[in-house]
């Protein structure tokens, strides 16, 4: 049996959008919203464990566009482009250096967990951006190279409070890092030290990276969607993380899979088949996958999941796809 996995986000319960809204504007404080959040994150953890995952996520239900919720907590950063969360790309925001970046109320990402983990106690799994990924709002200023230490520590300090509440595998979610290969924007040497750094004084955890090429609005990045330019990254992780997971849903990604065999066997390899920007693929589609997935990979290394997160897919939609992954996991 393949294990199966998801990668963070699901769908907003819709009875509780209304509140949930007040909270994505600005209206409602962390204390104020904590019990819609608890409420919202109790559904989604539900509806995961009703498709049968074997590792659930908590849904993040705190950050309805990924990354983009981060800048208005941060000090040190001036808004040129206020968020809308409610716009897709066109709705993200544009903030430039004016001080020391710092987050005196953290990011929301080890609030998150301990709040899911509060009421699903066998939550095991958080997730947060790379120092690299929390910087797209604030991309281009030329502050940011001065700063980069700053946001990575705010990162760490943010897994330190997830592994203190109890999480025993913290995810770095990493499209900046896939798009910037993909497009040539980075090269690998540039990339590690950014993505070890939040985990450079933390012990006894599973070290994970999600490597897509983004998701706003059920779109990536670029058009340019091949695995060939992340495997150098994968094998300067050698050793360094536990686990990896790689989107495999593009046409371009599917082709190389072969190429999962050169990630290094010192990592577990989740393979992203079930895609999150189409119509959900049946059980038998995605068991033709994981089969040769295993011509590749053996099945004690390799997980299955979505592409990315669900939290901007159709409800119904999300639970077939998560469904019939499973099934055609649990099949073999």
């Amino acid at each position: 049996m393949i294990r199966t996995t998801v990668v963070g986000s699901w769908p907003i319960p819709f009875g509780l959008k209304p509140r949930l809204t007040d909270y994505y504007k600005g209206a409602l404080s962390d204390e104020q919203a904590e019990g819609v959040l608890q409420a919202a994150a109790l559904i989604a953890m539900d509806e995961q464990l009703a498709c049968g995952l074997d590792q659930i996520m908590g849904g993040e239900v705190f950050a309805p566009d990924f990354v983009h919720h981060v800048p208005p907590r941060l000090a040190g950063l001036e808004a040129v482009q206020k968020r809308d969360h409610r716009a897709g790309v066109e709705g993200t925001g544009r903030y430039r250096i004016v001080g020391d970046v710092s987050a005196p109320r953290g990011t929301g990402h080890a609030l998150g967990f301990r709040r899911e983990h509060a009421v699903q106690p066998n939550l095991e799994k958080a997730a947060i951006p790379s120092p690299l990924t929390m910087t797209l709002s604030f991309l281009g200023d030329p502050r940011l190279p001065e700063q980069m230490e700053n946001i990575a520590r705010l990162v760490e300090t943010e897994v330190r409070d997830m592994v203190r509440a109890g999480a025993t595998e913290v995810q770095l979610d990493a499209p900046f890092e896939a798009v910037a290969l993909v497009t040539g924007g980075r090269k690998v040497e540039e990339l590690v030290p950014w993505i070890l750094y939040p985990f450079r004084t933390v012990r006894r955890v599973r070290r994970t990276i999600h490597f897509c090429l983004g998701d706003m609005g059920r779109r990536p990045a670029t058009q340019e969607q091949h695995l060939r330019h992340l495997i150098p990254l994968l094998q300067a992780l050698d050793g360094e993380v536990d686990r990896v997971h790689v989107e495999c849903s593009y046409a371009g990604q599917w082709a190389e899979h072969a190429l999962l065999a050169e990630i290094p066997r010192s990592m577990e390899v989740i393979a992203g088949i079930a895609d999150v920007k189409s119509k959900p693929q049946s059980a038998g589609e995605l068991h033709e996958r994981i089969n040769a997935l295993l011509q590749v990979l053996p099945p004690e290394r390799l997980l299955v999941s979505s592409s990315c997160g669900c939290g901007r897919v159709p409800h119904d939609d999300a639970i077939e796809l998560m469904s019939n992954l499973v099934r055609a996991a649990h099949s073999l």
